[in-house]
């Protein structure tokens, strides 16, 4: 189940504010908990996924590779996914970002959690979103001028 921003359901149309959406959120978050409180009274059998146990990794994050990383990410952005974009500008960031996320997602792995980190992780993730947003978003609108 879901409420709130996650569940899309217009209730308030696309003028609502922050406080009809925190409305709708209160409305349907109380009818989705009171829903699952039936469930488990009923006795209804509810799936839950077993989660893998936290791997705490000591290994320090090399601050070379993350600098390198976030350089790639401005550029990348900067080059193709600037105010004039191409289909074919757009198909190469997203080749690039793409490997550049399996290559943070590794990284992310071994390293110990710390800001440096899960800011790059957070930002490669930001930047593929603007990316497949910008590949969707076919017309030009704004600054941002589509030629192809």
């Amino acid at each position: 189940m879901a409420a709130g921003e996650v569940a899309c359901t217009g209730l308030h149309g696309a003028n609502r504010l922050a406080s009809t959406s925190l409305l709708e959120c209160l409305v349907w978050g109380t009818r989705a908990g009171e829903h699952a409180a039936e469930g488990i009274t009923r006795g209804d059998d509810f799936y839950f996924p077993k989660v893998a146990d936290w791997r705490y990794e000591h290994e320090p994050a090399d601050p070379v590779l993350i600098t390198q990383d976030w350089l790639t990410i401005q550029h990348t952005m900067w080059n193709y996914v600037g105010l004039i974009r191409s289909k074919r500008c757009l198909n190469r960031a997203m080749r690039i970002l793409r490997e550049l996320d399996l290559e943070i997602a590794r990284f992310y792995e071994k390293c110990e959690v710390g800001d440096s980190i899960i800011g790059l992780r957070n930002g490669i993730l930001t930047a593929l979103l603007i990316l497949e947003a910008a590949q969707q978003s076919r017309e030009s609108r704004g600054c941002h001028n589509r030629i192809n």
